[in-house]
């Protein structure tokens, strides 16, 4: 029974991997941002009034709690299975909890119970979620099951069980179950098969966003480097891990962060700092509430210990192991514990405890294998009963089919022909009732069509009248009105000086009659009939002008269509522009400018006159017939101008 040292840490080697697989896989399925994902449980649950709703939040409110407040786990656990009753699949999602909760504490029979009762409730699962929560509850039993069933059935459970509702749903579970795979495969001893399958893990969760699934694989992947002696890759991953938890101060990987980085450190043979980072992590599972990752991280202190040959430290810490109870509470882990005891104390020269603690460790062997025995015999004597019990079932089952196919046949013969009758009935009546209808709803369609019709046809002969007398009235307030008004004010002028007015008021009203005559020819310009709207445009600024004032037409759009109502319209409130700026600017620059962008015709008539306060104006007859000229093309009109800097009138109408 002589130990070696270096065989007896190559054996805590492979063991401590064994019990790391239990720790790491029992992880929360809780994202990264643990504080969002509580405070968005906290609000749903205030703001919603569904028992469904409020069931839900309540359990991912205990899973939360499971790593921090023992208490408020079991308080939101109750009053979520209370508000569940109703639901199958929230109480499965409870039992789910249940099972992680207790899984958390090595409770190996009432985590088991519970996992099974959430499988047994969810059945042949239909819905994504129900899948889920299904695989979820197959990820945990086949964990419970690990230690008896071995790597094989675990394999089987992950592959069969789970993967094909992660790759079809969640690519974060998928991601998390090939990392699980690798651990299996760790604590097989098979180094390298694991490591294929934490860089997949690593490869699909680095695809989607940041989550506490990678975290993990990062971690699983540094505990299989560092037992590759592999420290540089090792510290890599470290290192993004230790960047990814920055924005999270209080995540409940940081336990597992610790431990993984003490692992770093032992296999740099930097025993000290592996022993001041164990201690950190200690604290952070006590906060966590992670009691079995502390024990691990009490195991890993043993490692440590032993490499320093201080053997009474690590056998300390085995004792405290033992006085806890959490890790022997399973007889395999018990086992390998107290194997461990019996080498320490054999190299430190007490054989006396060595025997009694290898002792310890054959008389649980043996009682493993009789629990294995047992197991095997009471699961052969089930499947016995079960494949008897299903024959008998199957038999009366048969015989009861043949019965009711026979009654079932005749009533189904009758049942259709009645069924028949009713369809026939039912749809001649239906349809009946339907063409009436369907001749009705036409009948009022046509009205409608026709009244409609008849309404538009008034409001454009209405709206036809009205806009030609706007016209009319805009022209002659343009150009007649403002020559009698001037001729008005030279016949006063000219009675207050005595002159005679023989020859100039016979001229004048020549020059009225003329206009009279022009004012008709405008009433349809002939240059925008026969060239369009540029060439009137350039027409109406040379027409216009005069020795005081020179009208500069600018066009930046050689090629224009536009509707000759629309051309007429804008041709009209031009014509307004320049006539306002000549009649009350006292301008002696006048520029009009043409362009487009998009489906937009832009015009500009811009003055250097004395202009006039925008903020307060006032509108007059003209500007008026101006505004009203351009909502009836629906376009846009804006006027800015400030005392002593001129007048910009920029017109929009959409071509």
């Amino acid at each position: 029974m002589m130990f070696q040292l270096r065989e007896l840490t190559k054996i805590i080697a492979f063991f401590i991997v064994y019990f790391t697989v239990h720790a790491v896989a029992a992880q929360s399925f809780l994202p990264l941002d643990e504080n969002k994902y509580r405070s968005d449980a906290e609000k749903l649950l205030l703001s919603s009034s569904e028992d469904s709703v409020k069931a839900m939040q309540h359990f991912y409110l205990a899973d939360y709690y499971r790593f921090r407040d023992t208490t408020k786990f079991w308080d939101h656990m109750q009053q979520g299975e209370r508000l569940a009753k109703p639901f199958r699949s929230l109480q499965a999602m409870g039992a789910l909890y249940k099972s992680f909760y207790y899984g958390q504490f090595l409770d190996s029979k009432n985590a088991g119970v519970e996992a099974q009762r959430c499988v047994d409730l969810l059945g042949n699962a239909q819905k994504p979620f129900q899948q889920g929560l299904l695989a979820k509850a197959w990820y945990n039993l086949g964990l419970i099951r690990f230690p008896k069933k071995g790597f094989a059935d675990f394999l089987d459970i992950l592959n069969g069980k789970c993967l094909p509702y992660a790759k079809a749903h969640d690519p974060i579970m998928e991601g998390s179950i090939n990392t699980m795979i690798g651990m299996t495969f760790m604590s097989s001893n098979q180094l390298a098969k694991a490591d294929e399958y934490h860089q997949l893990a690593i490869k699909q969760l680095e695809q989607q966003p940041p989550s506490a699934a990678l975290v993990v694989a990062y971690l699983n992947t540094v505990s299989n480097y560092c037992y590759q002696v592999k420290s540089k890759e090792a510290r890599v991953l470290l290192d993004k891990v230790k960047q990814l938890l920055n924005d999270y101060p209080n995540s409940s990987q940081l336990p597992n962060y610790y431990y993984n980085e003490a692992l770093y450190f032992t296999t740099k043979q930097q025993t000290d700092e592996a022993l001041r980072l164990l201690d950190i992590g200690l604290d952070w599972a006590v906060k966590m509430n992670n009691w079995k990752l502390f024990q691990m991280m009490r195991f890993r202190k043993f490692n440590v210990y032993l490499l320093q040959k201080k053997y009474a430290d690590a056998k300390l810490q085995l004792e405290e192991i033992v006085k806890n109870g959490l890790l022997t509470r399973d007889l395999y882990n018990s086992k390998i514990v107290y194997s461990q005891l019996a080498g320490v104390n054999e190299l430190m020269g007490n054989y006396q405890d060595a025997l009694k603690m290898s002792n310890m460790a054959n008389k649980l062997s043996d009682s493993i294998q009789k629990v294995q025995l047992l197991e095997k015999m009471n699961e052969m004597e089930t499947k016995y009963k079960t494949v008897e019990k299903e024959k008998e079932i199957l038999n009366l089952r048969a015989e009861k089919d043949r019965n009711q196919f026979r009654i079932f046949l005749v009533l189904g013969i009758a049942v259709l022909l009645f069924c028949i009758v009713l369809f026939v009935a039912f749809f001649y009546r239906k349809q009946r009732n339907l063409n009436t209808q369907i001749q009705l709803n036409h009948e009022i369609v046509l009205d409608k069509l026709e009244k409609e019709k008849q309404l538009q046809i008034s409001e454009s002969m209405l709206k036809g009248e009205q806009q030609e007398r706007q016209r009319i009235a805009q022209d002659l307030h343009d150009s007649i009105g403002g020559m009698l008004t001037g001729l008005k004010f030279k016949i006063a002028g000219d009675v207050a000086s005595g002159t005679l007015l023989t020859d100039e008021v016979p001229q004048k009203l020549n020059d009225i009659l003329g206009e009279v005559r022009r004012i008709s020819h405008n009433l349809m310009p002939e240059s925008l009939r026969q060239f369009g709207l540029i060439a009137a445009l350039e027409q109406l600024c040379i027409t216009m002008k005069n020795s005081h004032v020179s009208i500069q037409f600018e066009n930046y759009e050689p090629e224009l269509n536009v509707d000759f109502q629309k051309g007429l319209a804008i041709y009209r409130i031009v014509q307004e522009a320049i006539s306002n700026a000549l009649k009350y600017a006292n301008a002696d620059a006048i520029i009009v400018q043409v362009s487009k962008s998009d489906e937009v015709l832009h015009i500009l008539v811009e003055d250097n006159g004395k202009g006039f306060d925008s903020a307060v104006l006032n509108y007059g007859l003209g500007l008026n017939n101006m505004v009203n000229r351009v909502k009836w093309i629906n376009g846009s009109i804006d006027i800015q101008s400030k005392l002593g800097s001129g007048t910009q009138i920029e017109i929009g109408v959409t071509v």
